[in-house]
């Protein structure tokens, strides 16, 4: 073999050796295909609509995978594709289980278009233009800008100014479509009218005539300005829009000012400019007649007129005269007369007064001050009289006959000047020992309640105490008990206590308080043997010993066998404690006085005999004591002994048949 031969040999080899080592990797890849073919699940993407699958472009975006034309190969998992068109937005979506290996549906949604339309104008008039869309408010604003689906539209323009238009357009997708839009001015009228006529009406600084003026104008915003000569002018922001396409006014023109200073002696009264209060600095209308008053009270008023130029100023002077007037003052009795905080003398008193209210006080001790308010007149002269009463005729004179107190206590109000004469002769049948006749005088106006405090009552100050029904006599309290209740209703009405108390206990009493207590003896007997009637009695109902029908509760015919003594042939309907008023008032307008339950009174229990020929005013006895009095019958009661109102007893503690009642002095200083 040649030379030649032998090299075109090496050659071939060298050539055989390229081709295989080039060609092995292009068979491996070759043959990995066809084992990805073999073992992957190809998917196909079914792209919707129709006109976005023509040029759908599928990509896997995530994942072991390849697309080849609309189908997804998957060599492990579920595949996410990424899948645009021209016009369309891009998807991203993941392959689930269910479709891989199948058709996989994928819907893209079509790029939106751009709609810009712009309007001719003024900008500040098309601030407020309202657009719609197919009749759907979309914007408020000088231009429209907005993103729309593909399709056909009507487009709506509203303006206050300019007559409504609506615009056909087409969007198409993923296009941008402007169009710029004329609108026609709305066509109105100005009315201009002034008082005075004849004024110059000017449209944004521009004259457009003389008032009355009718003119035409288009829609829109305008600064209107009337102005006459010695007049302030009326600038006012105006506009025409298709509410209002007419503007009408009628201005009533003021004319300009001038100015007036004031000097005003003395200082501190009311101005009045045409009967008008004013206050400075003064402004008045200039070229027209002015009438100024000055006035204060206690001087003669003043007035003048003015006239003055366009801008002028001018001070004007007021100087008053004071007036005064004579007032005579009297009272009787004399008295202290304070006019003010100034003490003038004792009454009569004549004096000089500004002509001003001033107010004129009356004092004199132990009476009630009183105060009158006169307003001298120059050249008259005034009288001033008052009668003083003391401080018990004021009270006397103000007070309630009846009242019913922050208790629910209703009470009547005595006024005596009567005597008695207290106790029984020891010729009187039934009389007892401790029954002294002494003679008493009583003077001071007081309450006494109409009823016996209730259960009800005395439940509001120790509901502890109270057992019984609301509306019967409250008992088993003692006298100490009986006070506390009395002072705790002082404190609720803001009276003052008549018992002094110490530790809870009552030491004394305050003999010229106006507070609660219980009645005393004296005036007790007084109200049951004398009120009412032309003399005193025996019994509450008179001096027979046959008790009338109906008068009382005590032990009737009912109780035999229940008490040792009961009153035969009468009966009274209850056979223990009565609800209180169950029977008539009696003469002293008080009810159950006679019976029902006996009654702790205010007084100490006594025995010592008082002196024959003594008088006691308004006696309340000793200022403590072991016992107290307790008096009248009660439903046990059925001897003449006991049913007597002379009849007394000493006790420390309370009982089931001893209930009170309560009383007051209406005036509670020394007596009258």
């Amino acid at each position: 073999m040649s030379q030649f031969n032998k090299k075109l040999d090496r050659a071939k080899s060298r050539q055989k050796r390229f081709y295989l080592v080039a060609g092995t990797p292009v068979l491996a890849i070759l043959m990995l295909l066809l084992v990805l073919f073999v073992v992957s699940r190809g998917t196909r993407v079914e792209v919707l609509p129709e006109d976005a699958e023509e040029h759908a472009v599928i990509r896997v975006a995530k994942g072991l995978g390849f697309s080849l034309g609309d189908t997804v190969y998957s060599l492990a998992g579920n595949p996410v594709i990424t899948v645009s068109a021209p016009g369309f937005k891009v998807a991203t979506k993941t392959i689930d289980p269910a479709h891989l290996g199948k058709v996989f549906p994928l819907e893209l949604f079509e790029l939106p278009g751009r709609l810009v339309v712009e309007i001719s104008g003024d900008d500040k008039t098309l601030l407020k233009t309202a657009w719609r869309i197919n009749s759907r408010d979309v914007a408020l604003s000088d231009k429209l800008d907005l993103e729309l689906e593909a399709g056909a539209y009507t487009v709506s323009i509203d303006n206050p100014f300019f007559q409504p238009k609506d615009v056909e357009v087409v969007i198409a997708r993923g296009e941008q479509t402007q169009l710029q839009v004329d609108l026609q001015p709305v066509a109105g009228a100005l009315n201009i009218f002034s008082k005075p006529s004849g004024a110059a009406v000017f449209l944004d600084e521009q004259k457009v005539g003389l008032t009355p003026l009718q003119l035409d104008q288009k829609g829109g915003r305008y600064s209107l300005r009337v102005a006459l000569e010695n007049y302030i002018d009326s600038v006012e922001q105006t506009a025409i829009t298709q509410a209002d396409p007419e503007v009408n006014r009628n201005y009533q023109l003021e004319l300009k000012k001038a100015r007036l200073r004031l000097d005003l002696k003395p200082k501190g009264g009311t101005l009045l400019v045409n009967g008008i209060q004013v206050a400075e600095p003064l402004l008045i209308d200039a070229t027209v007649e002015h009438s100024l008053t000055y006035m204060k009270a206690g001087y003669y008023s003043r007035s003048k007129t003015v006239i003055l130029a366009v801008g002028e100023e001018k001070q004007i002077s007021f100087q008053l005269k004071a007036e005064t007037g004579m007032v005579e003052i009297v009272s009787s009795p004399p008295a202290t007369v304070w006019i003010g905080d100034k003490d003038q003398g004792v009454s009569p008193v004549s004096i000089s007064l500004s002509a001003v209210a001033h107010k004129i006080t009356f004092k004199k001790p132990g009476y009630r001050s009183v105060s009158k308010v006169v307003k001298p007149k120059g050249g008259t002269v005034q009288k001033v009289s008052v009668k003083l009463l003391t401080e018990y005729q004021a009270r006397l004179q103000e007070a309630p006959r009846e009242y019913t107190n922050k208790a629910g206590v209703k009470l009547k109000l005595y006024v005596i000047r009567d005597s008695l004469t207290m106790g029984a002769p020891r010729s009187e049948k039934g009389q007892r020992a401790n029954e002294f006749q002494r003679k008493i005088s009583l003077t001071k106006p007081f309450y006494a309640s109409l009823f016996e405090i209730t259960n009800g009552q005395f439940a509001n100050f120790n509901p502890g105490k109270a057992k019984g029904r609301a509306n019967t006599p409250v008992t088993l309290v003692s006298w100490q008990e009986a006070a506390a209740f009395c002072n705790w209703l002082s404190a609720k009405e803001k009276l003052r206590p008549f018992y002094k108390t110490a530790s809870g206990k009552v030491t004394g009493f305050a003999k010229h308080a106006d507070g609660y207590r219980l009645l005393s003896e004296g005036e007790w007997e007084w109200l049951v043997r004398k009120s009412g009637k032309r003399k005193q009695t025996i019994f509450a109902w008179g001096n027979e010993t046959v008790i009338p029908p109906g008068t009382m509760n005590v032990a009737d015919k009912s109780a035999k066998g229940q008490v040792r003594f009961f009153v035969p042939n009468y009966s009274d309907g209850y056979s223990g404690v009565a609800p209180v008023g169950s029977f008539d008032r009696e003469s002293s307008g008080l009810y159950d006085m006679a019976g029902n339950v006996s009654e702790w009174v205010h007084d100490v229990y006594s025995i010592a005999p008082p002196r024959a020929d003594a008088v006691v005013r308004n006696p309340l006895g000793g200022q403590r004591g072991y016992a107290h009095v307790v008096k009248g019958a009660n439903w046990r009661s059925g001897t003449i002994t006991t049913l007597r109102p002379a009849f007394r007893e000493g006790l420390t503690d309370g009982r089931d048949d001893v209930g009170f009642r309560i009383g007051r002095y209406l005036y509670g200083g020394e007596d009258e």
